[in-house]
């Protein structure tokens, strides 16, 4: 593999390298931007210039404080290496494992206590286990990790840096790094151009001692970034119009009882930090609050049923009223300028009318905010097959599968489509492009609107939900003829996602089906939220299976032919090296970070036991 420079731009040859790594020379004398362009078999690619003008920022800045202020935050501020000695030393005379995470549990608080009482940020290293070989010629030092998230115990904000970034900081003054798109036989996609985000890492760490020079190095830097950042999509990207705010007021029945609109309701839930917001009947609006159901404290009428009807009636057409009247619920989303978009539920429950909105926001979060697994990322390089993002109703399937689709709309020129009931998120033109319905407004079926999917050549499919027969046999239709599809299914663990597909199907012709899942299937993933410890907020547990050959040397294929689908728990457990983990291999990562807790990590352990004897052992018992 050879990087060919001719001032602005640098092209990769086929064939694409795989095992040397990818290695780059910082030193350029061009900036670059990602705009990649892809040949049809992936194996050409083209990074350009954005302006032969621009600073080369992908080169060494002055950046000396700020590469010893993320050195001391490595070396002195990881929460798990201020915690794991201490803990070790106290557990010595524990036995009971109860008493054991009581005292883990505890012993977290007041390592966090001590750096608020410090006023210092503290750190946790996502995937720690994970090292890669930093690409820039002669450098030997490994970059352990894969996110660095950096905490401020005070005001509980944070941010999370890709663990690259931070090593090209501390080693050469580098402010960001080459990532480079893979899909899952790790074949090289594409590059892009990722910095460090100055004014989130500012606003996280300035109010805590952190030294005046750091903010001074980085400002200087700060706007030539974000003008690079900003203007990698103006190609594809229109200006926002100007909010119009006119249909949101009180209105008249409103004024009238003296209650707010349901728009400055939802305004204050999202203000608040509501995930989901239920309007019922003789209560107070109710949010769910990092899991918990807490009615709104600035609140204090309790809605009557007239209320409630109005506040439903106002979010709906119409059409969706006389619909909803007939069938007695409805499912609807919408927009509140300035705030977020909602999916709402709108039910009769002895005889009122409720609601139940869920909070969208306006822009997808990234990948790493979500602190998701790396492996989701090449899922959107395949060229086709079913990719199903499963879990319990509330688990942020939505959330995970806008965030690797956004990826792909930043990182891959592609028509994507989605089909929903109703859309969720809606997606800006980036380097992708996007065609939106929504059943039963912009097309009468899931079968009809994925039979005209066909028709209108697109790369990636989303699938809001396989809720059916005719929705699961048009998805597997899409995967076998080219497309890459992903979709999303109420289940709890990755495996038996397979059975439940099937399943789903009369027994004559599930044989049928579960050929075509074999073929066609990519991915499953299931994902649980979970409370974090060490702050307010949530984190993801992810269970991740892909249908690869893998190091036991038999493929997944042959496991749902044969229909041994037990045959792959076998297989996650001895795949991590390919991406895969198990739902406990995912828990005990967080609680080994001290970011749950002990009993939330065993709460929702699909084996115990298991995770027992791993928290033994990270006490220092071993198994006994």
């Amino acid at each position: 593999m050879a990087w060919v420079m001719d001032g602005c731009r640098a092209v990769w040859d086929t064939p694409p390298f795989r095992d040397e790594g990818f290695k780059y020379q910082p030193y350029l004398q061009r900036p670059v931007s990602a705009t990649i362009d892809e040949n049809s078999n992936g194996s050409k690619g083209e990074y350009h210039c954005m302006d032969k003008d621009a600073p080369n920022l992908l080169s060494p800045q002055q950046l000396k404080f700020t590469a010893a202020y993320m050195k001391k935050l490595l070396t002195e501020c990881v929460l798990r290496d201020n915690f794991q000695e201490r803990y070790i030393k106290a557990a010595r005379n524990i036995t009971s494992n109860v008493d054991m995470r009581i005292l883990h549990d505890d012993m977290v608080q007041q390592v966090v206590g001590e750096f608020k009482d410090r006023n210092s940020p503290y750190a946790v290293r996502h995937f720690k286990n994970v090292v890669n070989k930093c690409p820039i010629e002669g450098c030997e030092v490994p970059i352990r990790g894969v996110y660095l998230e950096v905490v401020n115990p005070v005001t509980n904000r944070s941010i999370v840096i890709h663990m690259e970034t931070v090593h090209n900081i501390i080693e050469h003054q580098i402010p960001g790094f080459v990532e480079i798109m893979r899909n899952l036989g790790d074949s090289p996609m594409g590059v892009t151009d990722q910095y460090l985000e100055i004014a989130n890492f500012l606003k996280v760490v300035s109010p805590l001692n952190m030294p005046d020079e750091v903010a001074a190095e980085l400002e200087v830097i700060r706007p030539d970034i974000e003008e690079q950042v900003n203007g990698r999509f103006k190609a594809m990207t229109t200006e926002a119009p100007e909010l119009d705010l006119s249909g949101f007021a009180n209105d008249d029945y409103e004024q009238g009882r003296g209650i707010p609109s349901l728009f400055a309701i939802l305004k204050k839930m999202v203000e608040w930090g509501a995930d989901d917001i239920h309007i019922k009947a003789g209560c107070r609006p109710i949010g769910v609050l990092r899991g918990d159901i807490v009615p709104h404290p600035e609140f204090p009428i309790f809605m009557t049923a007239e209320d409630t009807q109005h506040y439903a009636y106002r979010t709906l057409s119409e059409e969706q009223i006389l619909q909803f009247e007939e069938t007695r619920e409805m499912d609807t989303s919408f927009a509140v300028p300035g705030v977020a978009r909602f999916r709402c539920n709108v039910y009769w429950s002895q005889g009122t009318i409720g609601m139940v909105l869920r909070l969208i926001p306006n822009d997808p979060l990234p990948t790493h905010v979500l602190i998701i697994p790396q492996i989701l990322k090449k899922l959107v390089f395949e060229r086709l097959g079913l990719v199903l993002v499963t879990g319990q109703t509330g688990s942020g399937k939505t959330t995970t599968l806008a965030s690797i689709i956004e990826f792909a709309n930043q990182n891959r020129k592609s028509h994507i489509l989605t089909l929903e009931n109703p859309v969720e998120y809606v997606y800006t033109n980036k380097f992708s492009v996007f065609t939106q319905r929504a059943v039963e407004i912009d097309s009468l079926s899931f079968p009809m609107g994925m039979r005209a999917a066909l028709r209108e050549k697109p790369d990636i499919i989303l699938i809001g939900e396989m809720r059916d027969q005719d929705t699961i046999i048009a998805g597997l239709k899409a995967a076998e003829t080219g497309h890459l599809v992903l979709s999303t299914l109420h289940t709890n663990d990755a495996v038996q996602t397979i059975n439940r597909v099937i399943n789903t199907f009369p027994p004559h012709e599930q044989e049928q089906v579960r050929l075509q899942l074999s073929e066609t299937i990519r991915a499953s993933i299931s994902q649980r939220l979970l409370k974090r410890w060490d702050k307010p907020g949530r984190v993801c547990s992810i269970e991740i299976l892909l249908i690869t050959p893998n190091a036991r040397g038999n493929n997944s294929r042959d496991y749902i032919r044969r229909n041994e689908i037990n045959e792959l728990y076998k297989v996650i457990e001895t795949s991590h090296y390919d991406g895969m983990q198990t739902g406990n291999m995912s828990l005990f990562e967080f609680f080994d970070n001290c970011v749950i807790s002990g009993n939330e990590a065993l709460a929702v352990s699909d084996n115990p036991e298991q995770m027992t004897q791993w928290m033994r052992r990270a006490a220092g018992k071993g198994v006994e």
